[in-house]
């Protein structure tokens, strides 16, 4: 074969790309993969790793660890604060353009080869291969992965039918230096409620800076962004003080200026595009994010290690219709997403019953630090929610 042509090219070096590049190049599978950034890049997320998928790393991430995270401060409109904290790690939080650079080194270093800066524009699907075309090459390839995320090419060309739900979040980082907020010194995050319609304000603790944004359905867009600029403006009087717990008089004029970054979180419907012949997508590209929270980064990951035993079986037996991942995809990621969906439409509209509920009851916060971490799932819980509805 020539120098452009490969078994397995791969759209997008984000951790769901570049965690399957590295997964077939160490079974020595031809990998391409072309991202149409240099790295490393700026991405817009909040930067946090649930526990359940550190165990998914084929590798140790422990050198670009910013913080283990046990603690949470709960606020609505940053008042009614309390805090809960869980003897073992909620989750871990890194620099998101960090972890994605560290990912395609080791995807690199494991013999895939990778193409900064050139972008998928188009591609054919041919009877023996899928012919990718970018401004500056054509490509051949036996298999065509789109890990490009919620813009994803090869989801908008590969689907005709269906739209999927999005999400959109807004996010400002800002530095940690010179603001007196001592209760994210022990490991805490903070999680805001009440001031975006089925939606939530979220702060990560970073190093050096806080990770502060807020996320909802996309309709909502405007007053999402509105309530971010007014959560920037009060939080640090908020929680600078030292009765955090009491209620606070809140100031009116921002002190800085932010630069505030949006981005959208896809979430699968079932009829939604997932993969065809020689085509499959992974990650956010085929909509595998969390219909409650918003985190994509475990499905992600899930679906690249699913990917890449189905693509194996694919070039192993010359059968490229993938039955098999759309069926792992469904039973062990979507079936999850749904029931994440059913916990919004739940939790959402008895926002006040919940938030006092989880205050009060520490068996509640438990089991919603076990969803957290991953130990339990979305499916063993959606039942009681039901009942404590009622």
């Amino acid at each position: 074969m020539g120098k452009n042509y490969y078994d397995v090219i791969i759209s997008g070096a984000g951790p769901s790309g570049s965690l399957l590049g590295y997964l077939l190049s160490i079974k020595n599978i031809n990998t391409l993969i072309l991202e149409k950034e240099q790295f490393p890049r700026y991405k817009v997320c909040a930067g946090g790793i649930q526990w359940k998928a550190m165990k998914l790393f084929p590798y140790g991430i422990e050198e670009i660890i910013q913080r283990k995270i046990y603690g949470i401060y709960f606020s609505r409109k940053l008042k009614d604060i309390f805090h809960k904290r869980y003897s073992e790690p909620l989750m871990y939080t890194v620099d998101r353009a960090e972890l994605d650079d560290f990912m395609a080194r080791k995807a690199i270093s494991s013999g895939c080869a990778i193409n900064f800066n050139e972008r998928i524009k188009d591609f054919e699907l041919k009877e023996n291969a899928v012919k990718i075309f970018t401004g500056n090459n054509t490509y051949f390839a036996k298999i065509l992965v789109g890990a490009d995320g919620a813009n994803s090419i090869i989801f908008k060309k590969s689907n005709t039918r269906e739209k999927v739900k999005k999400i959109i979040g807004y996010e400002a980082e800002v530095p940690s230096k010179n603001l007196n907020l001592n209760c994210f010194n022990g490991n805490n995050l903070m999680l805001d409620f009440g001031g975006i319609r089925k939606g939530y304000t979220w702060i990560f603790p970073k190093k050096s800076y806080l990770s502060i944004g807020d996320g909802g359905p996309v309709q909502n867009a405007v007053k999402i962004k509105e309530y971010l600029l007014w959560f920037l403006k009060n939080y640090e009087s908020v929680l600078s003080r030292d009765d955090i717990f009491k209620k606070q008089s809140l100031p009116r004029e921002p002190k800085i200026r932010y630069d505030i970054r949006a981005h959208l979180i896809p979430v699968r419907n079932g009829n939604a595009f997932l993969c065809f012949d020689r085509i499959l997508t992974v990650g956010d590209a085929a909509g595998l994010c969390d219909g409650f929270t918003g985190e994509g980064l475990y499905n992600a990951m899930l679906s690249s290690h699913i990917a890449s035993d189905s693509i194996s079986d694919a070039l192993k037996y010359s059968n490229f219709k993938f039955r098999d991942y759309f069926k792992k995809i469904n039973n062990e990621i979507y079936k999850n997403i749904k029931n994440s969906i059913i916990i919004s439409k739940i939790f959402f509209p008895s926002l006040l019953f919940y938030y006092k509920l989880i205050k009060n009851n520490d068996n509640l916060f438990n089991s919603c630090a076990k969803i957290l971490r991953g130990e339990k799932t979305y499916s063993q819980v959606v039942n009681k929610l039901k009942l404590i509805r009622i």
